[in-house]
Parts: C-alpha cells; sequence; structure tokens
C-alpha cells in the first residue's frame, strides 16, 4: 500500500468526510485530498449533505461562498479562473490521476436533495451509505479529516 507523511508520520490511509456545500470548502477538501494523494497515501472521499447536492451536473459549476467572502466574491472567482481551480469535475479527475483517490457520495443525502445517480457528475465513483463509509473507510484510516 502507497504511504504518505504527514508531519513526520506514516499515513497510508486518509478519509475525508465533506458535508459543507459552498465552493470554497469543497475546494479545501479537495486540495487536501490532491496533497495526500500526491504524498503517496490512499485518499477516500465521503460527500454528503449539501456537499452531495452540490455535485449535481446543474449545481456544480456554481461557485458560492461562505460569509467570510461577501463582497469578494468576484475576485475570488476570477482568481480561481486563472488558477485553474473553478472546474471541481476537473480537479476531481486530476486527483485521481496523481494518485490512489475514491470519490463517494452519501446514498441518504441524494434522497434528501431528491438526486438520481444520473443527475450526478461522472467522476464520482459510487454510492454509498455513510455507515458503510465508516466501516469501510474511517475505522481504516490512519487520519480522518471533516469539512
Amino acid at each position: 500500500m502507497a504511504e504518505g507523511q504527514i508531519r513526520g508520520l506514516t499515513v497510508k490511509k486518509v478519509a475525508i468526510i465533506v458535508t459543507r456545500g459552498a465552493y470554497n470548502n469543497l475546494l479545501q477538501a479537495c486540495q487536501l485530498a490532491r496533497f495526500a494523494a500526491e504524498s503517496g497515501s490512499q485518499v477516500s472521499v465521503l460527500f454528503r449533505d449539501e456537499a452531495a447536492a452540490k455535485l449535481a451536473h446543474d449545481k456544480v459549476k456554481e461557485i458560492t461562498f461562505t460569509e467570510a467572502y461577501r463582497g469578494r466574491e468576484s475576485k475570488v472567482r476570477d482568481l480561481l479562473r486563472q488558477r485553474k481551480l473553478h472546474d471541481l469535475p476537473a480537479i476531481l479527475r486530476e486527483i485521481k490521476e496523481k494518485g490512489d483517490a475514491k470519490f463517494s457520495v452519501c446514498r441518504d443525502s441524494i434522497e434528501y436533495f431528491d438526486l438520481t445517480v444520473d443527475r450526478l457528475i461522472p467522476e464520482l465513483d459510487e454510492v454509498q451509505k455513510a455507515d458503510a463509509f465508516w466501516k469501510e473507510e474511517v475505522e481504516t484510516a490512519d487520519q480522518v479529516l471533516t469539512f
């Protein structure tokens, strides 16, 4: 199994749970997933709640921000475009290309938002119940991050 280093510790597996749906939150989670994958860690990400809803074809291009960005949205959107950080599906594809990464969406969450699998972006690897993610990914992870 591939291994990465975080603060000198060997990290073989990272589990990330993303619940908040603002773009800045999604991007931060994806950037850390990228860093972990590039360092050689196996990365599993579960998008649930608001984050899951943002992975629908008709929502994924919306770049919304948390309250802290009020009045700066246009500037930050421009910076993200310049840095090629404005396309979440492309970012997910790049993470997979860089390392061992899997992206899941919570089954309950897509039901809460009346989403069907065909409405979700194809970069997602599976629809998974939260308890299955817990048993398969969180319990066996060396590091767990939540967003």
